[in-house]
């Protein structure tokens, strides 16, 4: 059909009167309109389905097919059916117009012809022709933009009745949409959801960004979070709702996979850094340098390696050592530590887990042993695992291959393992808590971490390196350490080691008010009846918690900020913070972060 707006429009006239035709094309023609002649039934059938004009005049009374047939026949074929007819004819029972009306015409010319009328009667319905030919096209957009966008789109009366489902909607919520048109909205929203709704609906805001946290219910009824928008517009005097929704449950569980993925990529460095911070063993005491040639020794070999030693000696920086010096230095070292995590995960943090191993499990995992593969994995406080573990790790150390939790496929795995403990495992095996194979197994090359008391000649170099490091850190210049304070620092038995020195000398310098190194009544030789082993554990929590209260304190409890404490600690607020809930430091009531 000819479009109005860009050409003349074609209206083909159907008359078996010449006269009639000749009056007619003169007034159509005189007014701009292209004009086609058909002087039959059968002849204007052919000629609208060819020529598709955009409004047709048609004669009722004619030979062989009248008016009313051939009006029934166009409105029969597809192609022509959507083409507006105006009857003329000089009958002027109202039956007859009913009839022609019934049949699909839009309007009636009454003969003999009025310029005018006919004018403005053709003018009137080519218009509303093309307003409708407008109209079909935006809604065919707007259907075409709604079935193919990717969001969830569904709107809704002033009743809570779905009145619109699209094709996203449908794949988001699990049902067709003939399933939930004309049913109550509410069936898809989770309570809280629904009341959002419904207080939206009470008020008058005409756009809603919905707050973070929503759910919506499947068609199981299964919750899942969403992000969403509501919006209302008015349709005959009713509110009339949209609301767009999108599905987050995979994108939630993408970040958290991610998150968690650049966690361990960043664990290492952020725990050496925050629980040892320091990037290499000070010293030159005999004891050191021993260490430092078994290092050099086993570094390039594939062996297990067994680092024992008190607590604070820096077992992880001699791991650490031995990976950094070996072939394997291009690949990652992961650590686990077996005393920080519970029993029941410490399978899935070593060997990961499929999804839907156990409650929680909603994604699959990935184990130490999957990260470390081709590097070299450090298991710290080995001694702490679980007996039904210590065969499964025994298994991979000898076989190289483990299973998931709760998978079935057998994995293999190139890993150099490097074991570290302050725990006589020895005794262990004797008392039945760990398997001696397994000890045998990684006692394969043993080096023992000397404690600071043995080796009290790189304790001068020892402070100095943390007065340094911690005095540029605060923006602090100490040049001066007195020999009385040096003095005080080789004669205590430091049984918290040198991750108790470290503390120790932070401490001092956050106090210090000048370019000489102060220092306080805070070193305490253990009683003798506590016993060695739990003195060291006890003094080394004691020392921390009243180093970090101190920081605190200096810092008016501010935790993160350029000037909070976790910046004087040189540590992250976040391990500040995990620090503090350790040691039960709470802040004090009134207190703030920067």
């Amino acid at each position: 059909m000819t479009d109005i707006a860009q050409s003349a429009p074609a209206v083909l006239m159907v008359d078996d009167t010449p006269a009639n035709l000749g009056v007619l094309y003169e007034v159509l023609s005189a007014a701009g309109y292209s004009v086609l002649v058909a002087e039959d039934g059968e002849s204007a059938l052919e000629r609208a389905a060819y020529a598709q004009p955009d409004l047709i005049l048609l004669d009722v009374m004619m030979p062989g097919i009248d008016g009313f047939e051939t009006c029934r026949r166009l409105k029969e074929q597809p192609e022509t059916q959507a083409i507006p007819i105006i009857f003329m004819s000089a009958l002027s029972d109202t039956v007859d117009k009913i009839r022609g009306l019934q049949l699909g015409a839009v309007d009636y010319i009454t003969k003999p012809f009025q310029h005018e009328e006919v004018l403005a009667r053709v003018h009137t319905h080519l218009t509303l022709q093309q307003l409708k030919r407008t109209l079909a096209e935006r809604e065919a957009r707007l259907s075409a933009l709604v079935t193919s966008a990717m969001d969830a789109i569904l709107t809704f009366d002033a009743d809570g009745l779905i009145t619109l489902f699209n094709p996203a909607a449908e794949a988001m919520f699990g049902c067709n949409a003939a399933e939930v048109l004309g049913q109550p909205l509410d069936t898809l929203l989770a309570a809280p959801l629904r009341q959002v709704v419904h207080d939206y609906q009470r008020q008058s805001e005409a756009r809603l960004w919905l707050p973070e946290g929503l759910q919506a219910l499947r068609g199981n009824g299964q919750p899942f979070p969403i992000e969403a928008t509501l919006s209302r517009t008015l349709v005959t005097g009713q509110p009339f709702y949209t609301m767009i929704l999108r599905d987050i449950e995979a994108r939630q569980q993408a970040e958290a996979e991610f998150n968690r993925l650049h966690g361990l990529n960043l664990y290492l460095r952020d725990e050496i850094q925050a629980e040892h911070d320091f990037e290499e063993m000070i010293g030159a005491s005999t004891a050191l340098r021993a260490v430092l040639q078994e290092v050099e020794a086993v570094a390039g070999t594939q062996a297990t390696v067994l680092i024992t030693g008190e607590t604070g000696t820096g077992k992880e920086l001699i791991a650490r050592a031995i990976h950094n010096r070996s072939t394997r230095q291009a690949k990652p070292l992961i650590k686990l530590n077996c005393a920080a995590i519970a029993a029941s995960l410490a399978e899935s943090e070593l060997f990961g887990h499929e999804k839907g191993a156990f409650t929680g499990a909603l994604t699959r995992k990935i184990g130490r042993f999957e990260l470390a593969n081709g590097g070299t994995l450090f298991l710290d406080e080995v001694g702490e695992l679980p007996l039904d573990l210590q065969a499964k790790l025994l298994r991979v150390l000898q076989e190289g291959e483990f299973e998931r939790v709760g998978g079935s496929q057998t994995l293999k795995t190139d890993v150099r393992v490097i074991a570290a403990t302050n725990r006589d495992l020895a005794q262990r095996c004797r008392e039945g808590q760990f398997r001696a194979d397994l000890y045998y197994r990684l006692n394969v090359f043993p080096v023992e971490s000397p404690a600071l008391r043995s080796r009290r000649e790189d304790i001068p170099l020892l402070v100095r390196h943390f007065v340094q490091k911690y005095a540029a850190s605060l923006g602090k210049s100490i040049d001066t350490v007195p020999l009385a304070t040096l003095a005080r620092l080789q004669a205590y038995s430091w049984p918290g080691n040198v991750r108790e020195l470290q503390h120790v000398i932070e401490r001092a310098v956050i106090i210090s008010r000048s370019s000489t190194l102060e220092f306080g009544d805070w070193l305490r030789e253990p009683t003798a009846e506590a016993g060695p082993g739990k003195v060291s554990v006890l003094t080394l929590e004691e020392m921390e918690y009243e180093h970090i209260l101190k920081a605190l304190e200096t810092t008016s409890w501010r935790v993160s900020g350029e000037h909070g404490a976790a910046r004087l600690l040189g540590l992250k607020p976040t391990t500040l913070e995990a620090r503090m809930k350790k040691l039960g430091i709470e802040r004090k009531r009134g207190g703030f972060e920067a």
